[in-house]
């Protein structure tokens, strides 16, 4: 048996690979395959062949050539939605006429709900958002094409349920290394917040800077992008010391969350966020928003709590500060976090790979 593995340019990018914690999700992919007996071929794409000045250019580019490289004998492909259309129209003669077997991954809402989250919000700070119409007929189309789509989480798979039929939509939960993401063996010393985003207006940054306006004795840490670049300030106005440390590669991430107490990630748009995971499998709890919170149990091992609620993220904030009440939830989380282990994720995503192909072809 052979299956394409075409995952997009952004999986063998050495960059990408090395600060990039999703990576490890791929990898879990590939390897299932090959222990369901598949030899996995993987298309080549030179970065040279990329069109980058558009979005659109971009997918199509790569999509393009990697079609051109599709096996006559592959019997099965998986890819995300965006990067995959020519290739599932280049493997439909494969199998006898039967074609290829199709699974689209999705780790994002779909773009219906995308736009309505974040178009007006970009607007807001003057950003550029990407409206284009052609992508969204792209990612559409690519939806509607494929056997079976393959969701991160019930909310992911909830607004997809407006592109595709529901049954259409299987959910395999992502894990955490709960050996590499652990607690400290001693509490850290004051109340630090953490941040984690790689683009501050998508995820909520600045409503959790409005949050902590009154908040005392605490320290702001931020991994990723924020409006202030990267080092250490001091907002005496506020009280507040924000530290900053930029994109950094995720085996040094561990570190930062073992000297932080709380996560707080209200994000606008998620289809659920690793680095929520990762903090709870350290000890810290979560204060994130709710389609990116169906990892945890609310008021038990963490605070759902709309992005646009400031003051009840403030209010959360300052109940978390409390280090008896604190310190039972943490327990909470990190023991709900390593429940969930990548072995889980790879398996769940096997059992999906064996139940669609079970499905009659309605191709052959």
């Amino acid at each position: 048996m052979k299956a394409v593995f075409s995952p997009g340019p952004s999986y063998v990018d050495p960059n990408v690979r090395k600060f990039a914690g999703w990576v490890h999700i791929l990898d879990l992919y590939k390897e299932g395959l090959e222990e369901l007996g598949y030899e996995v071929f993987l298309p080549h794409v030179d970065p040279k062949l990329i069109d980058q000045s558009s979005t659109v250019s971009k997918i199509l580019s790569y999509d393009i050539v990697a079609a051109q490289q599709i096996p006559g004998d592959a019997e099965l492909f998986l890819g995300p939605p965006g990067y995959s259309i020519a290739q599932m129209i280049a493997g439909r003669d494969n199998n006898w006429g039967g074609g290829m077997r199709n699974f689209l991954y999705v780790w994002n809402n779909a773009d219906w709900w995308r736009d309505k989250q974040l178009a007006e919000e970009y607007k807001r700070f003057e950003q550029p958002y990407d409206l284009s119409p052609t992508w969204r007929w792209i990612n559409r189309t690519a939806l509607e094409m494929c056997d079976h789509v393959i969701a991160c989480s019930p909310w992911v798979k909830r607004t997809h349920a407006r592109v595709v039929p529901e049954d259409k939509i299987l959910i395999t939960f992502w894990g955490v290394d709960s050996e590499r993401f652990h607690p400290p063996e001693v509490e850290p010393e004051g109340f630090k917040v953490l941040f984690v985003g790689g683009d501050p207006i998508r995820k909520g940054f600045h409503y959790l800077w409005k949050a902590m306006e009154g908040l005392k004795n605490c320290e702001l840490w931020v991994v990723g992008s924020t409006p202030f670049g990267n080092g250490q300030i001091q907002f005496t106005d506020r009280g507040i010391v924000v530290k900053q440390f930029g994109m950094l590669p995720h085996n040094q991430t561990p570190d930062i969350y073992r000297q932080c107490h709380v996560i707080c990630i209200p994000t606008l748009e998620d289809g659920i966020a690793l680095a929520i995971q990762e903090g709870m499998a350290c000890g810290l709890v979560p204060v994130t928003s709710p389609e990116t919170a169906e990892v945890f149990v609310d008021g038990d091992s963490g605070f759902k709590v709309g992005y646009w609620a400031v003051d009840s993220i403030r209010e959360k904030l300052e109940w978390l500060q409390h280090e008896r009440l604190r310190r039972a939830m943490s327990i909470r989380a990190r023991e709900l976090a390593v429940s969930q282990t990548w072995e889980k994720t790879k398996e769940g995503f096997k059992e999906i790979i064996k139940m669609g192909n079970e499905m009659p072809n309605e191709r052959a």
